[in-house]
């Protein structure tokens, strides 16, 4: 049934008006949402503009449970501040670190890395391997940072708190990859 058709269903009067209008109001809700349903399965739709139309198709992603995007695309938007500290100030990444490394070595090992690979995940956080690449560069971070935390460096209590944060990064960014790797696309 659509919307444009007549309910073939005739009203039973002896029941009153209010039973009748919910019928048909759930007649209606029932046609809209199985046009919902259509949409979100293969989301497509005209736009006529001038004398032109323009046919709009998109890509649907699935994730279980739908938070796993949500989760990329925070892990992204926290990677480009954390980018943007390493790459415009890696000085004092390396005062807060105890760190003896040139500053260009800061800017490429830390901040270009978080730049590259928040701005890929701001963009589409559905990218598995941008993703299991974050887990390959906390797995340097975690070492980088336990060859830190030794009893010559003092600011070894802020490395301790950065091993922490960065485990804890770690672990989502493997659930967030574990997640995002099972997604199936389909394009309408």
């Amino acid at each position: 049934m659509s919307l444009a058709e007549p309910s073939r269903a005739k009203p039973d009067y002896r029941r009153g008006v209010a039973a009748n209008m919910r019928e048909s109001f759930s007649q209606v809700r029932g046609v809209a949402d199985d046009a919902w349903q259509r949409f979100v399965r293969a989301p497509r739709f005209t736009v006529p503009m001038g004398g032109k139309t323009f046919h709009v198709l998109t890509d649907r992603v699935r994730a279980t449970p739908a938070v796993s995007p949500t989760l990329s695309m925070n892990i992204g938007l926290a990677a480009i501040g954390l980018g943007v500290w390493g790459m415009f100030f890696p000085h004092h990444v390396k005062r807060t670190l105890g760190l003896q490394a040139p500053a260009p070595v800061v800017q490429a090992v830390f901040g270009a890395r978080e730049l590259w690979s928040g701005y890929s995940l701001a963009g589409d956080p559905t990218k598995s391997g941008v993703l299991w690449a974050r887990v390959a560069g906390d797995a340097f971070d975690l070492l980088a940072l336990k060859a830190l935390d030794s009893r010559t460096n003092p600011k070894r209590g802020t490395v301790r708190v950065a091993l922490g944060l960065v485990l804890a990064v770690t672990a989502l960014d493997v659930i967030a990859a574990a997640r995002m790797s099972a997604v199936q696309r389909n394009a309408a």
